[in-house]
């Protein structure tokens, strides 16, 4: 059996006397397109935190490509974290940058020329559906959807093989949020990335998701297909993909 791209095991997370995440075991594999769906609280964002580094669990390990990078000293952990592209849910531009100099950003702190850092910008505005006079504008000038498809392009300016996706098509219209879906299946079609994305977006995770994992309070209580997360007949989960308001998670438990 080949080895997973990810490996999540018996990962625990608290802050305090809370318990975020609870013994979370997942395995995505390589060119797979993961969504992690839960409601607020339920512990999506540490668990992707935890993924990208930003924050070490507490127990357990996360494998990347079979290496633990719970171990693994600032160096390293800085030089394999190379492996990962990031969009952030807002965006997280740059405002007194222009969108080249967004998108190129850590080739520029690496010492790459400008006009190489700049080209490689239009490259991959390119692969997200842009033209190259925006490389020369600035995300105030952009709209909504525009400026995300620069954080995605500068997700993938370093050419990843794992994309994070943090709530990719939040604050956009439902035509602009399947554009962004489209580009998500665009980018692992075209780059063979492996993804895990965090969304609330139902039609949005059915899209874009190979497997669909639930988290409900730091726990994941379901894994399985788009079919089968449809059809699922775990009560928090039919509860949630149908946007129930009765049911067994209560207001405030969330």
């Amino acid at each position: 059996m080949s080895t997973p791209k990810i490996d999540i095991r018996n990962v625990q997370k608290s802050f305090g006397t809370k318990r975020v995440l609870e013994n979370v075991n997942l395995t995505v594999e390589k060119g797979q397109s993961m969504v992690i769906l839960g409601g607020s609280g339920s512990g999506k964002s540490v668990l992707l935190r935890c993924l990208l580094g930003l924050l070490a669990p507490d127990n357990g390990k996360i494998l990347v490509d079979g290496v633990d990078t719970t171990r693994l000293n600032e160096q390293q952990r800085m030089q394999f974290m190379r492996k990962f592209g990031m969009l952030f849910q807002s965006g997280a531009l740059f405002d007194s940058l222009s969108n080249w100099e967004n998108i190129g950003f850590m080739l520029t702190q690496q010492g790459v020329k400008p006009s190489k850092v700049r080209q490689t910008a239009i490259d991959k505005l390119a692969l997200v559906g842009l033209e190259p006079r925006v490389a020369d504008q600035k995300p105030a000038e952009l709209s909504g959807g525009m400026r995300k498809r620069v954080a995605l392009a500068r997700a993938i300016c370093m050419e990843p093989e794992i994309i994070l996706y943090d709530e990719p098509t939040t604050g956009l219209d439902p035509i602009t949020s399947d554009v962004i879906n489209d580009l998500i299946l665009k980018l692992k079609e075209d780059l063979g990335v492996t993804s895990v994305t965090i969304t609330h977006n139902m039609n949005s995770a059915f899209k874009i998701a190979d497997r669909i994992a639930m988290l409900y309070m730091g726990k994941i209580i379901a894994n399985g297909t788009v079919k089968e997360i449809k059809t699922s007949d775990n009560p928090y989960v039919t509860q949630f993909v149908n946007g129930l308001a009765q049911g067994p998670i209560k207001v405030g438990q969330r």
